[in-house]
């Protein structure tokens, strides 16, 4: 090797090494709370230096060097973990406190591109805490009483009639199989789906599917039998590009959903869908707060037969959630032979539910997500109590106008009780309608503020 290719070779190593110290100043670093910023298709000189200023907040400062094109940060939030982020409170600032423009997956919102103007030398990422502060959640403890003078238990279920766990069945796009093979066949087992629709109407130009307005009328029928449920699933599903058109995709799909649900809870969930690039100054609490929804982009399985082994997936799945006691969601987009799913994994699905609809709760969306909130928000205290009755107060923060499903109450009386004889009645007296089951007794009770007796006959 003479001097020539030595020379050669120490210069290549010499950027290698370089190009590794770069990457490991970019690469994620131990105290950004688990955020890892990074630049995004970009090899250039320009740097960055990336530096926590307080929990769920960190600044990012540019220096360009001699690069004169824009670039584009990526910034990956833990989605996961004791470091988790809430990624839906999260905006970003320039180092005039002027909102930027963010670039996001419509199912990934703690991925973000930010693209840096020339005129931009940093950046301020930070969680902003929602108009009404952040969730102040409950207790196990303040959902039970134990009292010593009755020898009673109180306490909220954690699912309704006496349900071990919570199933959820989502189908996505309203595709016509959703009402010519889904929805018959959701009647046949008696549950209940919750169908994400892009209501439109349909733009020039666009490829897309506009079943759901072309069908409109078969849409309208099946709602008034108020056993499905919808979801908003954006306008057009093709994302937004600025603050006005994600505002129209989310606010027109909820109000055209409304429409046909009158006299419903608002609360609808939302699932802005997978492969659509949504653009904005705001925060996405922003828009789940102004039309009333909750964000449903995360932890469902899919069901599609491209996958493989579906049907062995999901028992397994719900096995493990019934074990948990937790909130199983499973989602399909097209159901007949050819499609994304066929009829007989459908059908085989349904059947693995069936086995255990004793334990299931097997329920929309929205009206498991507002039973899981309201218990979250919900409170029991003792008044009074005696060897044959006992008082006490509930109170549940959530706002009864968007969460109106009824709270399930578990009586489990003292021994000596003769539980065909306890009576619960309200404020006014009014007795409860209730079940018994072995020692349990069970009520439904409104999420809102109230005093309630438990009393046992002689």
């Amino acid at each position: 090797m003479d001097a020539d290719e030595i020379t050669h070779m120490q210069t290549i190593h010499h950027l290698l090494l370089v190009a590794i110290f770069t990457a490991a100043l970019n690469a994620q670093s131990p105290d950004l709370d688990g955020a890892k910023v990074v630049w995004e298709r970009y090899t250039g000189a320009a740097t960055f230096t990336a530096t926590r200023l307080e929990k769920f907040k960190l600044s990012v400062q540019v220096e360009r060097k001699d690069e004169t094109q824009p670039l584009t940060l990526r910034i990956e939030l833990p989605a996961t973990g004791r470091q988790t982020w809430p990624a839906n409170d999260v905006e970003v600032r320039d180092s005039a406190g002027q909102a930027m423009l963010v670039q996001r997956s419509g199912i990934e919102w703690e991925k973000l591109l930010i693209p840096l103007p020339i005129h931009v030398t940093g950046c301020v990422v930070q969680a902003v805490e929602p108009a009404n502060g952040w969730p102040k959640l409950t207790s196990e403890r303040d959902r039970v009483i134990q009292d010593a003078a009755s020898g009673a238990q109180v306490r909220i279920a954690n699912w309704p009639q006496g349900r071990v766990a919570a199933l959820s069945i989502r189908f996505d796009d309203s595709h016509p199989t959703h009402l010519s093979k889904a929805i018959p066949i959701l009647r046949e087992y008696g549950f209940k789906g919750t169908f994400m629709v892009n209501p439109g109407p349909k733009e020039p130009g666009s490829r897309q599917n506009y079943s759901f307005e072309t069908q409109h009328a078969e849409w309208e029928a099946v709602m008034k039998q108020g056993e499905m449920e919808l979801a908003n699933h954006s306008a057009h599903h093709r994302g937004a590009k600025g603050d006005e058109d994600m505002g129209n995709e989310i606010g027109s799909a909820a109000e055209a959903i409304w429409k046909l649900t009158p006299g419903n809870s608002k609360l609808t969930a939302l699932n802005l869908g997978g492969g659509t690039r949504w653009e904005t100054t705001r925060t996405l609490r922003h828009y789940l707060d102004k039309y009333h929804q909750f964000d449903a982009s995360s932890g469902s399985l899919g069901m599609d037969d491209s996958y493989g082994g579906r049907v062995e997936a999901f028992r397994k799945a719900l096995e493990t959630h019934l074990q948990r006691g937790l909130w199983c969601r499973i989602h399909y987009h097209y159901i007949g032979e050819g499609l994304s799913s066929s009829e007989a994994n459908f059908r085989s699905a349904l059947e693995i539910a069936k086995q255990h609809q004793a334990k299931l709760w097997i329920a929309g969306m929205a009206d498991i997500y507002k039973y899981q909130t309201e218990r979250n928000a919900a409170k029991l205290t003792l008044a009074k109590s005696d060897a044959r009755n006992l008082t006490f107060q509930i109170i549940c923060s959530t706002d009864m106008k968007l969460y109106d499903q009824p709270l399930t109450l578990e009586i489990t009386p003292s021994a000596d009780w003769d539980v065909s004889k306890v009576i619960v009645h309200d404020a006014v007296g009014q007795s409860l309608p209730a079940t018994v089951e072995g020692a349990v007794i069970r009520c439904t009770l409104p999420p809102r503020e109230g005093t309630y007796s438990i009393t046992s006959a002689p």
